[in-house]
């Protein structure tokens, strides 16, 4: 029988977030391999443009001149954030191949420092596929979690799809979080899995327990409440919870978590029972959820959004409250104990419903879905699928 874990191995995971403050996919696997493991978890770089987009980022330059930081909360993990990047890299094959190139200057002495060797190479992104050949490797892991040719930006669709695609061909194993991708990715990679997005199932249990305590800038606001959690970007459909808040004055819609930059929020920002509570930490969420009446998950649907595992969907399973979401590919499997509208009409109207026929008998069956749907299942059946590899 094969082992179902991996233990005493070298792990660099090329990931598309930093390690704090927003929790992804990313952060969820790599903190639950074993501790027998080594782990350099390598932050996306910036741009000599980003700053000037977004001045948060300068802070990007400090975490690259600290180099490896040690993580206090889990010994074998070590961050670190590369050198600024040539702008236009996603545009141009050329740029990313400099910058690649760049990256593993300074990469490889983080290598040599931490003395990885025969590691198992992680990436969350499709432009590594030009750094392959400049750090040695004993297996190759693409875990895709987005389609992201479709990303708005500096990028170029088919530069980007070129990319992912060379990445594939010479992956050892491919995941990917949607039956979209699975689609789309199949024929260029020779071992793939679909293995969509889970939940930290035992915290946010947490919305449900009487300890846990509401927190101050929600205990006050008038329910019932209508909930979002999550950062709010572009593709986050403002219109149709502005519709949601039009249709229910009396009602208060509550969106937590930070707003993407570019991302007007003044029409939502000007009504009077809609409360932005900004970007809350992990530990706080599930008191958030528990003041919560209902979740939405209000997605733009478009080629993006078509092919996603929304994170926060299996949270809001996790905190056992009714769910409304448009009609995504990711969520159509949940069809029993969820509502899914088809139209913005639709999932105004659902939101009343799903308040008003909320029963224990439906919560019950939302806590057995999310038990169903832990990051410990998606990791036991990476390091098992991954470790056949090595057979």
């Amino acid at each position: 029988m094969a082992s179902t874990e991996i233990n005493n191995r070298h792990i660099i995971c090329i990931s598309s977030v930093d390690w704090d403050p927003l929790w992804t996919r990313k952060q969820q696997v790599m903190s639950r391999l074993p501790e027998s493991n080594t782990i350099l978890y390598v932050e996306p770089p910036i741009t000599l443009l980003s700053p000037f987009k977004d001045p948060s980022m300068w802070s990007k330059w400090r975490a690259w001149f600290k180099g490896i930081r040690p993580l206090p909360a889990q010994k074998n993990i070590f961050l670190y954030s590369p050198p600024v990047t040539l702008p236009f890299g996603n545009k141009s094959r050329l740029i990313n191949r400099i910058n690649q190139w760049w990256i593993s200057l300074f990469l490889k002495r983080v290598i040599s420092k931490l003395r990885i060797r025969n590691p198992i190479l992680w990436t969350y992104m499709p432009n590594t596929a030009d750094l392959l050949n400049y750090i040695e490797h004993d297996l190759l892991v693409y875990d895709c979690v987005d389609e992201h040719s479709e990303y708005t930006g500096l990028i170029n669709k088919q530069v980007m799809i070129d990319m992912e695609r060379d990445l594939m061909a010479e992956c050892d194993i491919v995941f990917v979080t949607a039956p979209g991708l699975y689609e789309d990715k199949k024929a260029f990679a020779k071992n793939i899995y679909y293995l969509p997005n889970a939940a930290n199932v035992e915290h946010f249990n947490k919305a449900l327990a009487p300890e846990t305590k509401i927190p101050p800038d929600i205990r006050n606001i008038p329910k019932p409440i209508v909930g979002f959690v999550g950062v709010i970007q572009d593709w986050i459909d403002l219109d149709l919870i502005k519709a949601i808040a039009v249709r229910y004055p009396e009602w208060s819609v509550v969106l937590v978590g930070p707003v993407g930059v570019g991302v007007d929020i003044s029409g939502l920002a000007a009504l009077p029972n809609v409360y932005l509570l900004g970007r809350k930490d992990i530990k706080d969420l599930p008191g958030y959820l528990k003041a919560f009446d209902l979740c939405i998950n209000p997605f733009k649907l478009n080629a993006l959004t078509d092919k996603v595992s929304p994170l926060k969907f299996y949270e809001y399973l996790a905190s056992g409250k009714p769910i409304v979401s448009v009609d995504m590919p990711g969520v159509r499997e949940f069809s029993d104990i969820i509502y899914i509208a088809h139209n913005k009409e639709e999932f105004v109207d659902f939101v009343k419903m799903a308040i008003n026929t909320e029963d224990e008998g439906k919560q019950k069956k939302r806590l057995a879905a999310a038990a169903r749907n832990s990051w410990e299942s998606r990791v036991r059946f990476m390091m098992e699928k991954i470790n056949l590899c090595f057979k």
